[in-house]
């Protein structure tokens, strides 16, 4: 590796000497020129617009439904996103790898492709199972059946849908297309349908039904964009594709022990009042972070075939991504922090003040997820370290789970958003010093990287 500063006299791809000015110039032009920002950027767009939709359903849904039955919505729909993972099974990610390196091969890609929906089917059998069981022996589960059993769609929609397969090919661009489109639809239903509290059954109806429904058209468009092929997919293979991402599914499951469930594990704690407060606090500051998922999502199948081919070019590239994400991510978090009181008037109402003081708890979720996202996602998984990565999220998990045992029965919503917080700080910081152990940090090293051969 070279020691040379990017701010020093560096050398142009053809060799010619240049200053930092312009080296940071040729950073720049590289940053716009490549594949990547140009899919990035068609996301964006279209991020755009899927961020104002729940602008506009949220603040309806809250009043509407009132902090009870939101916050009955919010904790059955906790437990489906377990399940939703569950289906998943961190096919996200290492399917996403494996076909972004089959990409050019139409025959591994169809193989993969059809072990891939094939394992999710039976994942998806087994998650309804313990849907039946679970709302047989647990009370507060059996009290929202109905919800649960109508958002099921969305589970049935992810098996449908192979957003690991639009990643590996990068083609992200119709995943948030067909994802709008469908939305949009539900939004439609739900002004016209959704009137008053009882007609949370309708809202769950109408959701889960828009899961299955983008499911259909994603698996159809995507079957016809990439020339898939039918062919005899075997148990060898349903079962290579699970032992293969076995290790990212423990990573997906720790993930969500300290974020997609955190309404369903409050409600366990609580009642349906401090999970209403909390989930609308919560889906507007993850909301926030739909402005850095499409720059994610585009660059993570980049980042893995960087790696494989040069430690240094994907270091290069990881600094100027911690630097991109993270200056985002700020952004977003000071808004949050100082924005709060006015958000919440306005998208909330009046009767929603306790999520005030949720929502500023939580305004550096944006920055830590942004910064973990580049040390964990682009690099830790782009270089081989899923159990380092594992590890690191499983104890995020368990420490979110403990804290919010201790403090949400007393402080309810409040003490579950100290949980969440507490554990996003512990994942950056816990991968940033694996990282450094490794000779893989990206701060550590910061600007020692060369200029890269290679376009990202």
């Amino acid at each position: 590796m070279s020691g040379q500063r990017l701010d020093r006299p560096a050398r142009t791809l053809s060799g010619t000497p240049t200053g930092g000015a312009a080296a940071r110039a040729q950073v720049l032009s590289a940053l716009v020129r490549s594949p990547f920002a140009r899919n990035a950027g068609s996301l964006y767009l279209i991020q755009f617009a899927n961020y104002l939709l729940p602008l506009i359903s949220v603040p309806y849904l809250v009043r509407v439904l009132e902090p009870a039955g939101y916050g009955a919505a919010a904790f059955a729909q906790g437990f489906i996103n377990y399940l939703m993972l569950f289906v998943e099974y961190g096919f996200d990610w290492s399917a996403t790898r494996k076909i972004s390196v089959q990409r050019d091969d139409p025959k591994a890609v169809s193989a993969t492709a059809l072990q891939v929906w094939g394992a999710k089917g039976l994942l998806s059998l087994a998650g309804f199972g313990v849907l039946l069981v679970a709302t047989a022996v647990v009370p507060k589960l059996a009290e929202v059946s109905w919800l649960l059993f109508a958002f099921y769609g969305l589970v049935i929609g992810n098996v449908l849908f192979p957003t690991w397969l639009f990643q590996g090919m990068e083609s992200m661009v119709a995943i948030s297309v067909i994802n709008l489109g469908m939305r949009a639809a539900v939004l439609v239903g739900m002004f016209a349908l959704v009137r008053r509290p009882e007609d949370v059954v309708i809202y769950a109806v109408l959701t889960g039904g828009g899961g299955v429904a983008a499911g259909a058209v994603g698996a159809a468009v995507a079957w016809r964009m990439f020339g898939l092929k039918p062919m005899r997919i075997s148990w060898a293979g349903v079962w290579g594709a699970l032992k293969e991402g076995w290790v990212l599914f423990l990573s997906k499951g720790s993930v969500s022990l300290y974020t997609v469930g955190n309404a369903f594990i409050l409600g366990l704690l609580t009642g349906p009042v401090a999970v209403g407060y909390y989930s609308a606090a919560e889906r507007i500051v993850k909301g926030s972070l739909s402005l850095v998922s499409p720059l994610a999502q585009a660059v993570y199948p980049r980042f893995n075939k960087l790696a494989a081919e040069s430690k240094e070019l994907a270091l290069f590239w990881g600094q100027r991504m911690l630097l991109v994400m993270g200056g985002i991510g700020l952004v977003l978090s000071l808004v949050i922090l100082v924005g709060a009181n006015i958000i919440v008037s306005v998208l909330l109402g009046l009767q929603y003040g306790p999520s005030i003081g949720v929502m500023q708890i939580m305004a550096l979720v944006p920055l830590l997820v942004s910064i973990s996202n580049v040390l964990g996602v682009q690099l830790m998984l782009s270089f081989g370290l899923d159990k380092a990565f594992t590890a690191i999220l499983f104890g995020a998990g368990f420490l979110n789970v403990i804290t919010a045992i201790f403090l949400a029965p007393g402080l309810g919503a409040v003490g579950m958003a100290v949980a969440v917080l507490i554990s996003e700080a512990f994942v950056t910081v816990a991968m940033l010093a694996y990282l450094h152990r490794q000779g893989l940090g990206p701060v550590s090293s910061w600007g020692l990287q060369p200029w890269p051969r290679k376009e990202l």
